[in-house]
């Protein structure tokens, strides 16, 4: 030891050879509890757990929401409406819901029927998903008492505009995926029509500009959606007899061009598109009568610049009917690729656009959630039968939401301290040798 170096307190418990690491002083790492496998199962074990808890944490709401529809107050039943609306959107329930399918219609029915203007909404908004939520097997049921409710909710003078808008848009939507009785589709369709023949040129070929009409203009707009939507439903031949001799005909349709309501000029520009496209075959042209009947009112439309329209509107149109000018010159439709979940849909019909647009509308999120378990929505959007098995990765790179990532953190967590905890009781042991 060098002069005037004193000795350490601990110098004395040094080995002779300090080791430089782990190995050398001869520790065990090959522990299985802290090996990378075992810590993945260990995570992939709490996820599993924490997901099945959170499920019966969120059926038990589900139930507790289900109760709230009886409850006396109008505005509850209505709070109670839109929160079970916003359920169905995050998770597919049919399983829960298959014991409640006499109780939800009947509480939709007596919303419908003889709840005010909140709660015919709230219940007219909920029905199309609810209806994909109580399976297959209780759709007949529900529809036979569903239905005739919302076609009543939907001509009812004494509901505002906006519940009667709802009541059309959701009442397209439940006989587009539910209603397979042809029958019952054109009994709807003939509604429709008596609602939106409010907006037909007068007599003389003048455009009716009264305050109602004006006002009016987005339940009329919604109805012809809806009748263009159903429309998609017949074969080339059925729909060319139904604009021949029903109401309303391809000349009607062509009038509703000319609406003073920018919604009714919009949607009669797409039920032009979808009419015309569901009577044309791919192996023969179509009837040029209706081409030369629609195209210079497209022509106008497309390329308005009227000031007396606002500036936002005639935006919004003329983008719209040079899409629809394009397909009636050339025969091109502007292709949409809309990605659901892992799977992709391909709309490159009008009639394909319509059904996606729709609903996406009605379900919003539960768009994605209900798709890979619902056949008559695959079916509507074009999907193959049986939806893809995508496996779940070790290390996933999606983006996970807040209890998935603290339940990650939480397992790494204690993994590295047990392993942590571990190694300094052997090297511990290690230094009292």
């Amino acid at each position: 030891m060098p002069k005037g170096k004193k000795k350490g307190k601990f110098e004395h418990r040094r080995t002779e050879l300090p080791y430089s690491s782990d190995e050398d002083a001869g520790i065990d790492m090959t522990n299985d509890n802290c090996s990378e496998t075992s810590g993945q199962s260990d995570l992939r074990s709490i996820h599993d757990e924490a997901e099945s808890e959170a499920q019966e944490k969120f059926e038990e709401k589900v139930l507790e929401i289900i109760d709230a529809l009886s409850a006396r107050a109008n505005a509850a039943r209505a709070s109670a409406l839109v929160s079970l609306r916003s359920a169905l959107q995050r998770r597919y329930l049919a399983v829960l819901l298959s014991g409640q399918r006499a109780t939800l219609a009947d509480h939709l029915t007596k919303a419908l029927r003889r709840g005010k203007d909140g709660e015919k909404k709230a219940a007219a908004s909920v029905a199309p998903i609810l209806a994909l939520q109580v399976g297959e097997d209780g759709v007949e049921g529900f529809m036979q008492e569903v239905r005739p409710a919302l076609a009543a909710a939907a001509v009812d003078k004494t509901a505002s505009l906006d519940t009667r808008t709802e009541c059309c848009s959701s009442l397209a939507i439940l006989c587009y995926l539910m209603e397979d009785d042809l029958a019952e589709v054109l009994e709807v369709m003939r509604l429709f029509e008596t609602i939106f023949s409010g907006s037909y040129l007068k007599g003389d070929g003048s455009v009716k500009v009264s305050g109602s009409v004006v006002e009016e203009g987005a339940w009329h707009a919604a109805a012809i959606d809806g009748w263009a939507l159903l429309l998609a439903l017949t074969e080339a031949d059925h729909a060319r007899s139904l604009l021949k001799d029903n109401p309303p005909s391809f000349a009607r349709l062509a009038d509703l061009l000319e609406a003073c309501s920018l919604e009714v000029r919009m949607a009669a520009g797409g039920a032009v598109a979808i009419a015309y496209e569901r009577v044309t075959d791919d192996e023969e042209e179509g009837d040029e009568e209706w081409v030369e009947m629609v195209l210079p009112r497209l022509e106008d439309l497309a390329r308005d610049s009227h000031k007396f329209r606002a500036k936002r509107d005639r935006k919004v149109q003329r983008a719209t009917f040079r899409d629809i000018l394009k397909y009636f010159e050339e025969g091109d439709v502007p292709e949409l690729r809309v990605r659901i979940g892992v799977e992709s849909v391909s709309c490159d019909t009008w009639s394909s656009r319509a059904t996606y647009s729709a609903l996406a509308a009605a379900l919003g999120a539960g768009l994605q959630s209900l798709s890979p378990h619902c056949g008559r929505l695959r079916a509507a959007l074009g999907l193959d039968p049986q939806a893809p098995i995508v496996p779940a990765p070790a290390h996933s790179n999606s983006r996970k939401n807040k209890l998935q990532r603290h339940l990650q953190n939480t397992a790494a967590c204690k993994a590295r301290t047990v392993a942590r905890n571990k190694n300094r009781d052997k090297r511990s042991a290690a230094l009292a040798i």
